[in-house]
């Protein structure tokens, strides 16, 4: 299952182009779960536009910080190159949810095999550790 900020229609564009099965994709417009696994995002909306400071400082936070420059480093962009071929923009309902960072969890009912909160754009949890917690919940 995937959770992603958008309306219906732009998770069904999203699924067409991955291609991504659409029956596991969700859509979480007012970023309530994002709110309720505490993952990085933390424009309230009370900011202005997108030069306020504290729109300037989330973006430099959430998106030019360290673990986005030793993701890159780390794969090299090859492999952004060719996840981002047929790239559309899908905008999110809203211009704060842009900086809204995502996760990856791995549940096993109620409990919780894996919890990796994205810390910026690039940070995302290794598929080896992921398959790895993904196989503890089968057995």
């Amino acid at each position: 299952m995937c959770v992603g900020i958008g309306s219906p229609d732009s998770a069904q564009e999203f699924a067409s182009r991955v291609p991504f099965p659409v029956e596991c994709l969700y859509v979480n417009p007012d970023r309530s779960a994002y709110k309720a696994l505490a993952l990085y995002g933390d424009l309230t909306g009370e900011e202005g536009m997108f030069f306020d400071p504290n729109v300037v400082e989330g973006v430099k936070r959430l998106f030019f910080n360290k673990k986005t420059g030793e993701a890159l480093k780390s794969r090299g962009t090859e492999g952004l190159k060719s996840a981002t071929k047929n790239f559309k923009p899908l905008a999110p309902p809203k211009p704060r949810d842009a900086v809204q960072q995502g996760g990856l969890y791995v549940f096993k009912g109620t409990t919780t095999l894996l919890a990796h909160k994205d810390e910026g754009t690039g940070d995302h949890a290794r598929p080896d550790v992921v398959l790895e917690a993904a196989s503890c919940g089968c057995a």
